[in-house]
């Protein structure tokens, strides 16, 4: 049995802050999320001139290791074909629920011949702070999604979107099957699915992250290096 994957985030609350010591035991990654199906299809079509199939059904959940969840600020990854994708994240826990920001990095060359195999590939970034949903529920889909890529000193914004764009967490977790709520409740880490880049994929040497809350007027930031490993020595 895999041991889970223990989390250490600051909950950055309304009035104070205080530790959260996360059990993570399951890990599942969204995908097809859009609410938009204009810019869910050009999605889909975006990823298709890389040759990677589109979806047999929307949205889709994917089961991966928990190990692959970090707070760290490097990813190793094994190709230069390799790309970041800006997630809303739940961590939940019975009926406790967190919201953080997170990067499900993906092997694009792979992503060709197997979607769940590029994704468990890389680890699965998120900021080493979080909210409590509730907090932030009642305004959900006025937050807002921020992705930049690097490459050298340069950043360019590469993803950006309001929340009401993807489905809701509510929206999530119902559509999630039967055995999703199960998961819940053991302890879920659940990326959300990634919104549209604004120019095609960018294979960064860094990315930068962040959700943005303009009506509590806060912001969840992190950012991440990518180093390419010499495959052989």
């Amino acid at each position: 049995m895999i041991t889970p994957k223990i989390l250490y985030l600051k909950m950055n609350l309304l009035k104070d802050s205080r530790d959260l010591v996360f059990t993570a035991n399951h890990l599942v990654c969204g995908g097809w999320v859009g609410k938009d199906q204009k810019a869910l299809q050009a999605h889909i079509d975006e990823l298709a001139k890389l040759g990677v199939p589109g979806p047999r059904r929307i949205p889709i959940y994917m089961n991966f290791s928990t190990y692959l969840l970090t707070t760290d600020d490097e990813v190793t990854v094994v190709s230069d074909k390799s790309s970041g994708e800006v997630e809303y994240v739940l961590l939940c826990s019975g009926e406790e629920i967190w919201v953080t920001v997170g990067s499900d990095h993906t092997d694009r060359d792979v992503e060709t011949k197997s979607i769940p195999g590029s994704k468990q590939m890389y680890a699965k970034c998120l900021a080493p702070e979080c909210w409590l949903y509730p907090e932030v529920k009642d305004h959900w889909g006025k937050l807002i999604l921020r992705c930049w890529a690097g490459k050298g000193t340069e950043m360019t914004l590469y993803q950006e979107a309001l929340l009401s764009e993807i489905l809701d967490p509510q929206e999530l977790l119902q559509k999630m099957p039967g055995e999703g709520m199960d998961k819940k409740e053991e302890g879920l880490v659940l990326f959300s699915g990634t919104i549209p880049t604004k120019g095609g994929l960018i294979f960064g040497d860094s990315y930068g992250m962040e959700l943005e809350d303009p009506v509590l007027k806060r912001t969840i930031k992190h950012s991440y290096r990518v180093k390419v490993l010499p495959q052989y020595l």
